[in-house]
């Protein structure tokens, strides 16, 4: 095209066909960069899918149409579960990849009138306009969880990523886009609390219970910057030497206006929010300085056990977060040890080994907690490297004694120290002892105590 274009203004001085084509040129430049500059204002860099901004606005297209010939429009958000440890456990080149694919299927199992988005992060959204009935949402997200639950292959290893989805319908649940994106939120989250891998649908309840999650959630952050939490310990008893030989920090938040919360009030939203990581490290400090005060006191052979949850477990700088805790309070690391539930450790198991190596390469000891409930491999459990098992206080009736003794005795060919925990009867003391468990915890011995409460046992 350049060239006819010379060709028809050849019959001009040449200065002037040159300036003329150069000028074509630069047009034809700014012409392009405007294209990709819009591009980029509307679509994901990560994915090529349309952003927020073009989302909302073929949503309102959508809202439009649906008015003139009397359909609804639903407004669908996806979130992927637990996204956050294939970035901490493979590298955020796995998670985009996982992003990009997840993005593909979407894509491809949705129809043509269909947009999909990416909302941000791990979340995506979806429009689907023209339809009839809710029955026919809840058909696609059913397909699409299915989808989406398919292994992703990450060089040599396999992914599997679940969603929680939540749906929202107009103009029923509302009758603007943010208000629609906002209910299906809303919606999503409930699916998240109840377990994940499944699909809400938007009722107005949900609204209410949403403001309590984000007030619950404010008043969490505010706790983290005032450390507003106490640590209770709870006695562990050796029950061949009949002596205190740990004590487990447990959390307490006490807030100003609610009074003292128990984990069960808070750990959930921390751990969605991530506020559990600060938490964790002050949790950390503290447990370390206090155990530090009683060797001091001439108590120096306690240790103190810290749990830890999914998400500081996976995070890629625990090591360093422990190590810190440790110098600070001047506390040996053979006297720290660190709880970690049995479903964590066996999600992932390949890289909770290397995480788990790490940590027996500073020094701390290492117990899986939930120990029996039904989710160990055995073959898993001889690589792990750790210290001992606490076994699942399920355990803990009668009924379950067989149970017990079976998990028992295979904590005990593994060479594993067998803590019971959750023992309230001294019943089930004697069972535990003359199965050669190593020590309890419970009730029967102490519920959790303040700290200067804790000499009494000593």
């Amino acid at each position: 095209m350049a060239e006819c274009l010379i060709w028809s203004l050849s019959g001009l001085g040449g200065g002037v066909a040159v300036a003329l084509v150069v000028a074509w040129a630069a047009r034809r430049e700014r012409q392009r960069y405007v294209r990709e500059m819009e591009r980029m204002a509307y679509h994901d860099a990560l994915t090529d899918l349309p952003n927020r901004l073009l989302f909302l606005d073929r949503a309102s297209v959508a809202f439009a149409h649906a008015k003139r010939d009397s359909s609804t429009v639903a407004i669908v958000f996806l979130d992927l579960d637990r996204f956050k440890l294939v970035n901490d456990s493979l590298g955020h080149a796995a998670g985009d990849e996982v992003l990009r694919t997840m993005a593909r299927r979407l894509r491809e199992s949705t129809r043509e009138a269909d947009t999909v988005a990416r909302n941000g992060g791990d979340e995506f959204t979806l429009v689907m306009p023209h339809l009839h009935q809710t029955e026919d949402v809840v058909k696609v997200a059913t397909k699409l969880l299915d989808i989406l639950r398919r292994p992703v292959q990450i060089g040599d290893r396999q992914v599997v990523v679940t969603a929680s989805v939540g749906i929202s319908i107009f103009p029923q649940d509302g009758g603007t886009p943010e208000t629609l994106l906002r209910n299906a939120d809303a919606a999503m989250y409930r699916a998240k609390e109840r377990g994940g891998d499944g699909f809400q649908m938007y009722t107005s309840s949900l609204n209410a219970q949403a403001f309590e999650q984000i007030e619950l959630e404010s008043r969490l952050r505010r706790a983290v910057a005032r450390e507003e939490f106490v640590l209770h310990y709870q006695p562990r008893v050796d029950l061949a030497e009949k002596k205190i030989v740990a004590f487990e920090a447990l959390l307490r938040w006490v807030d100003p206006e609610l009074g003292m919360l128990l984990p069960r009030d808070f750990i959930g939203t921390a751990e969605s929010s991530g506020l559990i990581l600060p938490i964790g490290e002050w949790v950390f400090r503290t447990a370390c300085r206090q155990a530090r005060r009683w060797h001091d006191d001439g108590c120096v052979d306690l240790f103190v056990s810290v749990n830890l949850s999914v998400r500081q477990f996976r995070r890629a700088d625990l090591a360093e977060t422990i190590v810190d805790a440790l110098a600070e309070a001047r506390l040996e690391p053979r006297f720290l040890e660190l709880e970690i539930d049995e479903t964590c450790v066996m999600t992932n198991a390949e890289t909770s080994i290397e995480i788990l190596r790490t940590l027996k390469d500073i020094g701390v000891r290492v117990l899986v907690s939930g120990f029996g409930a039904g989710y160990s491999s055995i073959s898993y459990l001889r690589q792990f490297p750790i210290d001992g098992v606490k076994l699942d206080r399920s355990f803990s009736g009668e009924h379950n004694r067989s149970l017990a003794s079976a998990a028992l005795g295979m904590a005990k060919a593994l060479n594993l120290k067998v803590i019971g925990e959750g023992v309230e009867t001294q019943e089930t003391a004697d069972f535990l002892q003359s199965m050669a468990c190593d020590d309890m915890q419970g009730y029967l011995v102490s519920r959790p105590v303040p700290a200067q409460e804790c000499h009494r046992f000593m």
